[in-house]
């Protein structure tokens, strides 16, 4: 790794009466990748080793959407609704055209922002998610979700169990990106996110009789689904009913590895998103 270092200080732009913080990186040149971090993230809650190598390449643009870290206004309830918000982002800055990057909850906003500006976006990478009404976790997972933000020892536990597996290599790798992202973090999200996250998740995850995930065939993008191989925060076989359904979908499942494989395996899946990216399959 080099010096690179991610800014500091945020720039703001206005749309439909927010003020988005976003900060800007990377090439000048080349169609830039938008981030879209996982629950109760901020822009602050990206491994900067991990997007080192992808901002050698192309511009990349972190933001907080509405109501998160920076930015101004409630975070909304719904999927859709946060898929909304990013589109008035991206539209706002002048864009023409992005990839995106959804992780986590980030990538089920990816997912229904791709079907409401299918024009706005090229190619999609889809790391830890699942689709509408996909396979939840089990019980006692969710309700450790809901519980999480207690005092420091805990929410250090509850980050390791949900981001990272068992193993002394995934643990410390995965405490190693935690004290990267740590030195990094000013401003944290409020309880208005989480609980609106959370309702958003809820209603999303809703189970449906008969589902046969047929919405999935109106994206058309190229995506590329990636995983560890066990997520338990978001089951892995999430990232199989993706990369079945989706009609122009690779899959990568990285070993030894969970919800957090980007930051555990942060070359290898910076390289793969720099391939994809640059490839002219489809």
């Amino acid at each position: 790794m080099t010096n690179f270092k991610i800014p500091t200080e945020s720039e703001f732009i206005d749309a439909d009466r927010t003020r988005y913080a976003y900060r800007k990186f990377g090439t000048q040149d080349g169609i830039p990748v938008v981030f879209l971090v996982h629950y109760r993230g901020t822009m602050e809650n990206w491994d900067p080793n991990m997007l080192e190598p992808i901002a050698n390449t192309r511009p990349v643009i972190l933001f907080d959407n509405k109501g998160v870290g920076e930015t101004d206004g409630l975070t909304p309830t719904t999927i859709a609704e946060m898929a909304q918000d990013a589109g008035k982002f991206i539209k706002a800055l002048g864009l023409d055209q992005v990839d995106i990057l959804g992780f986590s909850i980030g990538g089920m906003v990816a997912q229904e922002l791709a079907l409401q500006e299918g024009n706005l976006i090229r190619r999609i990478i889809l790391a830890g998610t699942g689709p509408e009404s996909g396979i939840n976790p089990e019980l006692e997972i969710f309700e450790r979700m809901n519980r999480c933000g207690g005092n420091a020892e805990n929410a250090l536990d509850d980050f390791m169990f949900f981001f990272y597996g068992s193993t002394e290599t995934s643990k410390s790798a995965g405490m190693a990106s935690l004290q990267r992202i740590i030195k990094q973090k000013k401003v944290e999200s409020s309880d208005q996110v989480q609980q609106a996250q959370l309702k958003a998740l809820a209603k999303w995850s809703q189970p449906k009789s008969n589902i046969d995930y047929n919405w999935l065939q109106n994206i058309k993008h190229p995506v590329l689904v990636t995983n560890g191989n066990n997520d338990v925060m978001v089951p892995t076989k999430n990232s199989y009913i993706l990369a079945e359904h989706l009609p122009k979908a690779q899959l990568i499942i990285y070993p030894d590895s969970g919800h957090g494989h980007l930051f555990q395996f942060l070359e290898l899946f910076a390289e793969h998103v720099n391939s994809f990216l640059d490839s002219n399959s489809y």
